[in-house]
């Protein structure tokens, strides 16, 4: 079971861009804050864009996700920063 306690990672440089899962082994992925889902496929509440970690990221580009809300209400709290592709 994934651990929803966990503070968002701080200090990440994000990249917006639409959803695409991070392995085949996975359907979707969650925001690192909010818990909001992350998919390719269609349905109720699923984001199919947002704030992903890039190349510089220790697990890789697209692993950890962040919503655009969240993006907005934590990037000055969390130390977030947006990068062009």
């Amino acid at each position: 079971m994934a651990d929803r306690q966990r503070q968002p990672p701080q200090g990440l440089r994000l990249q917006r861009r639409r959803y695409a899962r991070w392995s085949e082994t996975w359907d979707h992925d969650h925001c690192a804050a909010c818990w909001a889902k992350f998919a390719e496929f269609e349905g109720p509440d699923i984001e199919h864009e947002g704030y992903a970690t890039g190349d510089d990221y220790p697990k890789g580009a697209c692993y950890e996700w962040v919503c655009m809300t969240c993006f907005d209400d934590l990037k000055n709290d969390m130390e977030w920063s947006a990068d062009s592709k």
